[in-house]
């Protein structure tokens, strides 16, 4: 995995070499990574909108009939909350179960408010996986655990890329909410990308399986880390192309 992250790193400097970005650049990704994200993220969760259905939802307010009013929900949550990555682009980023309870929320306004502002207080599991989750008498202290390590400083460019990945990969393991776990460990996952001064990713919905599937009982967190550092190459990769005349 060396030489991956040797790829990444370099990719990054290149990526660098943009900044400081312009307010048009800038604006150029986030309206990109607004509908790309949102359609990904929520194609995953088996959400029906594609992605000509997002823009026209999320840019013009318009719908197509037979879309519920759940996926609608869905859809214009998740891209609400693609601007909160972007609010600590270049500025440094402290997890607190405040801020997580409240981006909990914002995904389930108008879908669900009977299990906001707590982690969960019944065993739950993942759909397809023999994985047993944490009893939930153990997720406040995992979560305490969870945000301190998140938070621990660093500064070697390796071991940044594992703790993201990482991250993502404790979240999910730990499962602190009822549902909607894997959509709050992507946006975690991509406001520690930021942080680092990483730009945020997007795992493809065409990859769901390779993507679930690293996260499946008797898969480590290096397993997941091979799947983590093989989107963030591609991803970096396309980005050039927002900078590159």
């Amino acid at each position: 995995m060396k030489k991956q992250e040797e790829k990444i790193l370099k990719l990054k400097s290149k990526i660098d070499s943009f900044r400081p970005f312009s307010s048009s650049q800038l604006q150029n990704l986030k309206d990109w990574f607004k509908i790309d994200f949102t359609t990904h993220s929520n194609a995953i969760e088996w959400n029906s909108f594609v992605l000509q259905e997002v823009k026209v939802l999320v840019e013009d307010w318009i719908t197509v009939g037979w879309k519920t009013i759940r996926e609608v929900k869905e859809t214009e949550n998740l891209a609400n909350l693609t601007d909160i990555i972007w609010e600590f682009f270049d500025k440094d980023f402290v997890l607190t179960q405040e801020f997580l309870f409240d981006l909990h929320k914002k995904l389930l306004t108008w879908i669900e408010e009977e299990n906001l502002w707590k982690y969960r207080n019944t065993q739950v599991f993942i759909s397809g996986s023999e994985d047993k989750l944490p009893s939930s008498k153990k997720v406040p202290e995992l979560m305490e655990n969870f945000i301190e390590f998140c938070n621990k400083k660093e500064t070697d460019e390796r071991k940044i890329l594992q703790k993201i990945s990482q991250i993502h990969f404790d979240f999910v393991k730990i499962h602190p909410f009822i549902d909607w776990n894997w959509r709050l460990a992507r946006l975690l996952m991509n406001l520690y990308l930021v942080k680092y001064s990483y730009l945020p990713i997007i795992f493809p919905v065409v990859t769901r399986l390779e993507y679930i599937k690293t996260l499946w009982k008797n898969k480590t967190k290096q397993d997941f880390y091979r799947y983590f550092l093989w989107q963030l190459e591609q991803n970096l990769q396309d980005y050039l192309r927002f900078f590159e005349d």
